[in-house]
């Protein structure tokens, strides 16, 4: 059967870990397609997270991968068995059997090392994906789906303005309401309204603080019937009711 490289120091390599291995394992390497795969692939997934800027922390999963293979790599050694005595003499003393322990911790952490080395190349590269994976993409941008522009009312020569009713995909409406010229006095200030075509109805937006202003439009109203959008001028009389002094109208036409 092949001897294919070992996957942890594949992995090593893949991070650039050059001078471990063995010449047979470099040998191996060049001829084989299989380990050649194995190693450019976590290259590349390696080099993602190189490129990714400022990484995100691996998965917790990766961390325990982590510490079970260090666990696992890194027991205690199990001692040696004791020479049974020579039948017919007394016991013979014990034998001790040296052990390079420096030696084998060496080949334990490289394990262990290779073992984290191979989860963490997974685990940033998944890490980095899963990151631009949730990064959510821009909200589509409201459209315009009736305007109208905005003409003076008797006493208020001059003044002028623009109504664009904006709906967004979830289907909410705003009207963006524009006006030149419409200065009141001190004593007054501005309200929006949208009203029936025949003056049947009419529904009020809110106040008009500067020359442009946004108003939600309520859920469920029919800009069909409530078509028109008006400007009037209303004094500080605690009456809710419109003042009848409209500074600009206009009907709404679909976009």
């Amino acid at each position: 059967m092949v001897q294919h490289v070992d996957p942890e120091v594949l992995a090593l390599w893949a991070l650039g870990e050059d001078d471990l291995g063995s010449p047979a394992d470099r040998a191996h390497l060049s001829g084989c397609a299989a380990c050649r795969a194995e190693h450019d692939a976590l290259a590349r997934a390696a080099e993602v997270g190189r490129e990714a800027g400022p990484l995100v922390a691996p998965p917790a999963e990766v961390w325990e991968r982590v510490r079970a293979e260090v666990r696992a790599d890194a027991g205690a050694p199990s001692a040696p068995p004791r020479p049974a005595a020579v039948p017919g003499t007394p016991d013979a003393p014990p034998v001790t059997t040296v052990v390079d322990l420096a030696s084998r911790r060496r080949r334990t952490f490289v394990r262990a090392g290779a073992a984290a080395a191979a989860a963490l190349v997974v685990g940033v590269a998944g890490g980095v994906v899963w990151e631009r994976g949730r990064t959510p993409a821009p909200a589509p941008a409201p459209v315009a789906v009736a305007s109208a522009a905005l003409e003076p009312l008797p006493g208020w020569p001059g003044s002028t303005g623009t109504a664009v009713v904006e709906e967004d995909p979830d289907g909410v409406r705003e009207v963006v309401v524009h006006v030149a010229d419409g200065t009141v006095t001190g004593d007054a200030y501005r309200e929006v309204w949208l009203l029936a075509a025949d003056l049947s109805g009419m529904v009020s937006l809110g106040v008009l603080d500067d020359d442009e202003g946004t108003f939600p439009v309520p859920d469920g109203l029919d800009l069909e019937k409530y078509s028109v959008v008006d400007v009037s001028a209303e004094p500080y009389d605690g009456d809710p009711v419109h003042s009848g002094d409209s500074i600009v109208r206009g009907a709404l036409d679909p976009a």
